[in-house]
């Protein structure tokens, strides 16, 4: 009996010891999903946007943007995805403005016109280009 108590002992504390080597560990920075859009779809990366109603305060905000026909949302991945009107685009300010209308903040933008990302000081959206992109390593 006194054998059975010892081994229990031992295994709870192995284990626990890895748990804890594991909680240790660095966790990775979470990158956003790639996603696939069609030609003329603007996919919208926003922060803290973490339930349905989240979701579907932006939408509301983004239907109102001239020329946007659809708005599809994944809370899971943070993520908006436009769809103009056709043989129309959507204007990158206008719907960058729209998430900052319904309280969030836009990280970034990748759609027709190129990607945007925010300006530091003024959370303005600024394309950014070819240079500013991170190098592979």
């Amino acid at each position: 009996m006194f054998r059975l108590s010892v081994s229990a002992l031992l295994l709870f504390v192995v284990i626990d010891a890895q748990l804890q080597a594991a909680d240790a560990k660095p966790q990775a920075a979470a990158k956003p999903a790639e996603v696939k859009l069609a030609a003329n779809e603007t996919a919208i990366y926003i922060t803290n946007m973490h339930c349905p109603t989240c979701a579907k305060k932006i939408a509301g905000k983004l239907y109102r943007v001239k020329g946007v026909m659809k708005v599809k949302t994944d809370v899971k991945k943070n993520l908006a995805i436009v769809t103009p009107q056709s043989k129309k685009q959507v204007d990158v300010k206008a719907v960058w403005a729209a998430v900052q209308a319904a309280g969030f903040k836009p990280a970034k933008l990748v759609g027709p016109q190129g990607t945007y990302v925010a300006q530091e000081k003024s959370k303005d959206p600024v394309k950014q280009t070819e240079s500013a992109a991170p190098q592979p390593s």
